[in-house]
């Protein structure tokens, strides 16, 4: 049995889907019943609420796993503390097998959350538990191309003109089932995940308009207009800082190794993009 953490997430579906579909028996754990029974539906065979806050349910919830596959929840103030509690929990159960799903350039310290992953990396890394760290790049996911297509515009906060790299999720999931059915080839390694696509906000409406055989324009918005509502300030303020990174350097990796764990070239954008659309 392997566990999953917030496994109804964004991140955590995909996951959870792709270790589904490669036979793996998986406990997902989920923060309340309504994520549950969406992890129910992409494929858990066993579920468990936690709040992965409180390190006294979380030894209960891993027990009787061979491995846990950890995923912090995005510019979550607490998301370091989460990630500490679950590496402690699975070292007190004698879970053989942590895969930690961080996040490409952790050490860019502008960045809340990347300063988070960090923190959890090092210290899983001090746990002595085997470990592999994934790295995944900018989702391709963060680009909603339904609305896109219908409303003729990709909106973005940043620069039109800087170049990004991205990933698909699906191909994140995939290599985390690669690395999951063989652990013993993936145990103290660290892999970045990344896509072959570099890519402008101007290139992702060109892809758009191609693939849709719809008009679909580039534009930059104010950084207000893209905040979540109702979100604490630790977030805004991490959210923030993302976007002016990337409005000044962008981000950037190399798909070499997502290209040998899957054996096949990763997912492109214009293949997401015509996925998306049906």
């Amino acid at each position: 049995m392997i566990a999953i953490t917030a496994a109804a997430g964004k991140t955590g579906r995909h996951v959870l889907r792709a270790m589904s579909s490669a036979g793996l028996a998986v406990r997902a754990i989920a923060h309340s019943d309504a994520g549950a029974e969406t992890a129910r539906t992409n494929g858990a065979r066993e579920v468990v609420v936690a709040d992965l806050t409180h390190p006294d349910e979380l030894p209960a919830a891993l027990d009787g796993c061979s491995a846990v596959v950890h995923i912090g929840p995005p510019m979550h103030p607490r998301e370091i503390t989460m990630g500490q509690n679950v590496i402690d929990a699975a070292k007190r159960v004698d879970v053989e097998h942590v895969v930690l799903m961080s996040v490409t350039h952790p050490q860019l310290e502008p960045l809340l959350n990347h300063q988070s992953k960090l923190a959890v990396e090092r210290h899983l890394l001090a746990s002595r538990l085997p470990f592999t760290i994934l790295q995944p790049m900018h989702y391709m996911q963060n680009v909603h191309v339904p609305d896109c297509v219908d409303n003729g515009r990709f909106r973005q906060p940043y620069s039109l003109d800087r170049p990004l790299s991205f990933v698909d999720l699906a191909d994140v999931g995939a290599a985390t089932a690669v690395v999951l059915s063989a652990p013993q080839e993936h145990k103290w390694a660290t892999y970045e995940l990344c896509g072959t696509d570099i890519l402008t906000a101007h290139d992702i409406a060109h892809i758009l308009t191609e693939v849709a055989g719809a008009a679909v324009r580039a534009e930059q918005v104010p950084v207000d207009a893209v905040l979540p509502t109702n979100a604490p300030d630790y977030t805004i303020d991490g959210f923030i800082r993302l976007v002016n990174h990337y409005d000044r350097y962008g981000i950037l990796g190399n798909p070499n190794v997502l290209r040998w764990l899957l054996n096949r070239e990763p997912t492109t954008f214009a293949e997401y993009v015509r996925h998306e659309l049906g």
